[in-house]
């Protein structure tokens, strides 16, 4: 694998970074402010706490989640599955290590490498690149306090307004990580990792870093990756009611493809490598350097702001076996907030306008090559996506126990590709796509602890440079979502359910020009298509037990249902990529003494289709799990975590294609053997 340069921060951009910071606090400082009394007094104002972030989401009328970074940090902890697999509505599995494939309610089915359709940030600041897509390896686990999770439409808080929602990567600060720590995992399959992590609150000052390095081997032959990670925020309160952030994430990302199989293939050795993919040194390797700067002010009125800045460096490597993807993409983006109350009817009206604006440009090539050494130039263009996002959110409290919301998001995005290789003729071409995308809900404050739920909303997506072409000038995907749901807690007993119904035009349906070349697909418009499913999460305790101990039970069942609807080929076919049901248990039995045990269990009642005309299918699995932890003290934990215990073989997710014509296509990317992971834990 190529080696890349480590990252440091030289003196002088620290010494603008603090210089900006002591330039806000000569020119905003006001000591009349110092006498107002703010609730988040002992808390950052730029960042959500856990108790925040859930008080919050307890106030959208739609599904939501908030996965406290306790739930997951007990065991190996690697990727987007480990955070959020216990989130109903949300499908998230490995194709390779943390290569994965990360979907809600349907989105993105098309896309069977990186992601699309739904919005990624880090402490509410986008990490999606300008058109769109993303990744997520270089976000840490271990360095985060919670993930929020908004489905649908209702992430409009944040702006957006596609059919997936968004998810919220939140990473502690010194108000809530005032210690350090060192933690150790190895395990099987030679993975190795170590992470140091530290935070604190220093005068008006506080700070939390966190550095980590992963090595692995990997379940398959030519997987082995190679990561490198680093997470910092430093932040300044000004006064009780300013607070400015910045921010710095790193990431060195380097991971070997050892491409998808047959069925037959999978059954006999699901280890082994794809040969084309091994032979041609498929890689996918990512140096990325992401700063931000958020400001919150809450004024004398109690009016919230927010705006910030953020840029992004990113470099890729890609050699495949079609090509070498090479490309050099650099981001500049702000955004920024209102969050008002007010009265509206002699009413409480509380209000929020926002704007997001992004720009981006992408040195886009592809070379012949022989085992990842570039040959010849076979194509280059200059990427260039923009995007300016206007959004409101209205909440009218009709009474003590109801609220009413309605908002609305315009968005106008612009791709434009300028051939830079024109031998082979100008492919240079520019779209442009713009909507208004509205929603309403209601949220009945049932009782005291029971909460039910609806709306109604328009989505929309522009695509990607990965969807576009010179010859394929696509529509933006539209959807229109029904949900209603409800989350309570009664009887120790709590729930957060779902159902919702989406019709679809446009939407962005993949298919491979050769299932023989893995990455090279086309995509075209859908006529008509519906998503419907529905989410239930469940936990409660089982009663009647000592008091030295405790047992509870948690269970998360997604069912989705995706399909075509009277389409001129398809007829009403289902929509391959991912099970219609998808279910994850597990008991948690825990000791006074410090001891931790949870069986667990990962459940695919039935095979899904893995092309288009549904004549190739995958099949059903069951996989047994086993975490166990034990706390000698507050300084220092050790765990153990066990996976796929019977060594069962099965498919974790599969490529899309039109047709297997009856052939078993190489389309499997098999799921993790038995493998075991240990780790420590210390704390000071």
């Amino acid at each position: 694998m190529p080696v890349h340069k480590p990252f440091k921060l030289r003196p002088l951009q620290l010494g603008l970074l603090l210089g900006l910071a002591s330039c806000s606090h000569a020119l905003f400082a006001n000591p009349a402010l110092d006498e107002v009394e703010v609730n988040a007094q002992h808390e950052a104002l730029s960042a959500a706490s856990v108790r925040v972030a859930q008080e919050k989401l307890a106030q959208t009328a739609g599904g939501t989640a908030v996965v406290k970074a306790e739930s997951f940090e007990s065991g190996k902890s690697v990727t987007i599955k480990d955070m959020l697999d216990f989130t109903p509505g949300v499908f998230a599995q490995s194709r390779v290590n943390e290569e994965a494939r990360l979907s809600i309610r349907g989105s993105g089915l098309s896309r069977t490498f990186h992601m699309r359709g739904i919005r990624l940030l880090q402490d509410g600041i986008p990490i999606n690149l300008a058109d769109g897509g993303s990744d997520f390896q270089d976000i840490d686990p271990l360095a985060l306090q919670h993930v929020e999770v908004y489905k649908g439409a209702n992430a409009l808080q944040y702006g957006a307004a596609s059919l997936g929602g968004a998810i919220n990567f939140a990473t502690p600060t010194g108000y809530t990580t005032p210690n350090s720590v060192v933690r150790l995992d190895a395990g099987s399959h030679g993975f190795a990792r170590a992470q140091f992590k530290t935070g604190n609150v220093v005068g008006d000052w506080d700070y939390f870093a966190s550095l980590s390095q992963l090595r692995s081997d990997g379940f398959r032959q030519f997987s082995g990756q190679k990561n490198t990670r680093l997470n910092a925020n430093v932040g300044l309160k000004i006064n009780p009611q300013l607070e400015t952030r910045f921010y710095v994430i790193h990431g060195d990302m380097n991971q070997e493809l050892p491409g998808n199989l047959t069925k037959a293939q999978l059954q006999t050795d699901p280890t082994q490598a794809n040969e084309a993919s091994a032979g041609s040194n498929s890689q996918r390797n990512f140096l990325i350097t992401r700063v931000a700067n958020k400001t919150t002010w809450i004024s004398t009125a109690g009016v919230e702001y927010n705006t910030g800045l953020y840029a992004v460096d990113k470099n890729l490597y890609h050699p495949l076996s079609f090509g070498l993807i090479d490309q050099q993409t650099r981001d500049l983006g702000t955004f920024g907030n209102r969050i008002a109350q007010g009265e509206l009817w002699n009413m409480r009206h509380d209000t929020t306008l926002g704007y997001n604006l992004v720009h981006g440009v992408t040195e886009a090539r592809i070379f012949n090559h022989q085992q990842g050494q570039r040959i010849s130039l076979r194509s280059f263009e200059d990427q260039k996506a923009h995007n300016v996002e206007l959004y409101g959110e209205s909440r009218l409290h009709v009474n003590s126990s109801l609220q009413w919301i309605n908002g609305l998001q315009w968005a106008h995005a612009t791709r434009a590709a300028n051939d830079q290789f024109l031998s082979d003729g100008d492919g240079s071409y520019q779209r442009r796509y713009a909507q208004f995308s509205p929603k309403t809900g209601l949220l009945w404050q049932a009782t005291e602890n029971v909460q039910v739920f609806g709306n109604l909303s328009r989505a929309f997506e522009p695509p990607t440079f990965s969807e576009t072409s010179p010859t394929r000038a696509l529509e933006a995907q539209e959807s229109s979502t029904f949900e209603v749901g409800s989350r309570g807690i009664a009887n120790g007993v709590r729930w957060d359910i779902s159902i919702y119904y989406s019709r679809l035009n446009n939407e962005f349906v993949s298919y491979q020009l050769n299932p023989l070349v893995p990455g090279l697909s086309a995509i075209l418009n859908a006529d008509d298509t519906v998503h419907q499913g529905v989410e239930i999460g469940l936990t409660g305790p089982l009663m009647g037990l000592s008091k030295e101990y405790a047992l509870n039970w948690q269970l998360a069942y997604t069912f989705g249902r995706f399909r075509f609807d009277k389409d001129r080929v398809y007829g009403d076919a289902a929509i391959p990529g991912i099970p219609e049901q998808y279910l994850r248990a597990k008991l948690d039995y825990s000791h006074t003494q410090g001891w931790t045990v949870s069986p667990n269990i990962e459940y695919v009642p039935q095979g899904y289709f893995v092309d288009l005309q549904n004549t190739l299918v995958t099949d059903p699995y069951l996989l047994l799990g086993l975490n166990a932890s034990y706390k000698f003290s507050d300084k220092l934990r050790v765990f153990v975590d066990a996976r796929n215990l019977t060594n069962k073989v099965y498919a974790a997710t599969t490529g899309v294609i039109v047709n297997s014509n009856g052939a078993d296509s190489a389309q499997f990317a098999p799921g993790e053997g038995r493998s075991v992971y240990a780790g420590v834990e210390v704390k000071w």
